[in-house]
């Protein structure tokens, strides 16, 4: 999970960095001057999670929120402040949460599980490969395929190997309308374009086979996600 921690007050950032760092899918960012981090932004850098002081200088935290959102509707903003009289601009930005100073630890904790309840809610999965730690948006992934002891994810673009087991991952997506075709695969409903009894298609183009025993609850599994879709 990507952090930015944005506060002209040089001790608060290092504070709230190292409750941050002790926890293991965060990869942390801190900024003691606004304009730089906006620079960032603008240059393409996006993070999954802000903290913002409110009062800084020269460009407070609201107006920083503003021209985030600007370039990014999905960023988690936190404001940290010593007046909740603020709160009522922060809605203007879709704030998430706020932290009253002086901030805590368990203050800062606490916020993190609300942050990764709502991560999850949106259909995000977080996965641990040999090289680092990433945060995937399951709307993106087209399938699972089993490789021995290990899983490959098909990511968009890419293929990403994890030391995982398939069936460990399937439980894991299984909320997100994933399902086990074959013994070797597990697909993004979302994505089918064309199946019969034997096989089905996906929208990147990789024909994946159907096991005769999966064909019924397959069929039935697709029902449901597209009743779902409908319904919503």
């Amino acid at each position: 999970m990507k952090i930015a921690v944005c506060d002209d007050e040089i001790v608060l950032v290092k504070q709230i960095y190292q409750y941050l760092w002790k926890q293991a899918d965060c990869c942390v960012n801190c900024f003691s001057a606004p304009e730089e981090f906006l620079a960032e932004y603008e240059e393409g850098e996006r993070y999954d999670v802000v903290f913002l002081d409110i009062a800084m200088e020269p460009i407070d935290g609201i107006a920083l929120a503003r021209k985030i959102r600007s370039y990014d509707q999905n960023a988690i903003l936190i404001f940290i402040t010593a007046y909740l009289e603020y709160a009522p601009k922060g809605y203007e930005v879709n704030a998430f949460r706020y932290l009253l100073k002086p901030v805590t630890e368990e203050s800062v904790l606490a916020v993190m599980g609300e942050v990764r309840k709502e991560l999850e809610s949106r259909g995000t999965l977080w996965i641990k490969t040999t090289e680092c730690e990433l945060l995937l948006h399951t709307g993106e992934l087209q399938y699972l395929e089993a490789d021995n002891k290990d899983t490959l994810l098909y990511y968009m673009d890419d293929k990403i190997r994890l030391r995982r087991g398939l069936k460990e991952l399937e439980a894991q997506l299984s909320p997100f309308f994933f399902y086990r075709v074959h013994r070797k695969y597990v697909v993004n409903l979302a994505r089918v374009r064309e199946f019969d009894e034997e096989r089905l298609t996906l929208e990147c183009g990789r024909t994946i086979p159907i096991s005769r025993r999966r064909s019924r609850k397959f069929r039935h599994a697709l029902g449901a996600y597209i009743e779902e879709g409908i319904v919503k």
